[in-house]
């Protein structure tokens, strides 16, 4: 298969950047791939693995002359790393990201002056683990998952389906949104999710804990994940969070009455609304 991009660049060489290089280079995305980093570790273990041609810690080394480039840094780091690529790019080149929150990003990149066709797509594969690092990558990780780009009015068409056919080319599938859909969808099936399992381990006991059996540990198995990265999520989309939350208390407020009055038959039929809306998902 002739590679659909000439060179590609991933800057953040983390679990998703790195998946990002190892899929890439297995399904045969570009035909050079050049990888930045702020540290040498994860840039000389991808340089080993074969998964990139060249490495940089210059941000604008590592970006001139992409054709797409794809941003895989945390959160609050994203906004301010648009604005630093964007001189360099070449003309016509793609920026895009990973991150779980897309308002503020997109917001900096609608305010980076127009320039030779340069354009930003923003972008979030919901795919992850609760490992971290270049070590977690998969080459995998992307098959069949869905991968959330957020155009505006002001995106090109040909710019959203260069973004697409590469997510595409990883094995995702590729879905269209506003940002302000994204970031409200994802508080209620990711981000609320997380919290709701760190909360469920904090409220433990530890005697109770050393009895947990698989039920427990599938459910909190996200609460095994890097504080440092999600508190970043939850600051980004701190108000949308704040929603889905207020949801999910007046949710669980409902259950408590039901459960203090015994009113078990109205219980067992929101369990059932519940579980048939779970078995939709396959």
């Amino acid at each position: 298969m002739t590679p659909s991009l000439q060179r590609l660049t991933i800057v953040g060489l983390g679990l998703l950047g790195g998946s990002v290089a190892r899929a890439a280079r297995t399904r045969r995305a570009a035909a050079e791939i050049v990888a930045v980093g702020r540290t040498p570790g994860p840039l000389a273990a991808a340089r080993a693995a074969g998964v990139v041609d060249r490495t940089t810690t210059d941000l604008a080394e590592g970006v001139g002359g992409a054709d797409l480039i794809v941003l895989c840094a945390p959160v609050g780091a994203l906004p301010g790393l648009v604005r630093a690529a964007w001189p360099h790019l070449a003309p016509g080149a793609v920026l895009t990201d990973v991150g779980s929150v897309k308002g503020a990003v997109v917001a900096a990149a609608e305010a980076c002056p127009s320039r030779d066709g340069v354009v930003f797509v923003g972008g979030h594969p919901m795919s992850g683990s609760e490992r971290s690092g270049f070590e977690a990558a998969q080459a995998d990780l992307f098959v069949g998952r869905l991968t959330l780009l957020t155009p505006t009015a002001r995106t090109p068409e040909a710019a959203v389906a260069r973004v697409s056919r590469f997510w595409e080319t990883l094995g995702s599938q590729v879905r269209l949104l506003s940002a302000e859909e994204h970031d409200r969808a994802v508080a209620a099936v990711s981000h609320l999710v997380h919290l709701a399992a760190f909360a469920l381990v904090a409220a433990a006991a530890d005697d109770a804990l050393a009895l947990a059996g698989p039920g427990f540990q599938d459910t909190t198995r996200v609460a095994a994940s890097a504080e440092a990265l999600w508190t970043d999520i939850f600051r980004g989309n701190r108000t949308p969070l704040l929603d889905a939350l207020a949801d999910y208390r007046a949710r669980l407020a409902e259950w408590e009455a039901l459960i203090r009055d015994g009113k078990w038959e109205a219980l067992e039929a929101e369990l059932a609304q519940a579980r048939k809306r779970r078995e939709k998902l396959g």
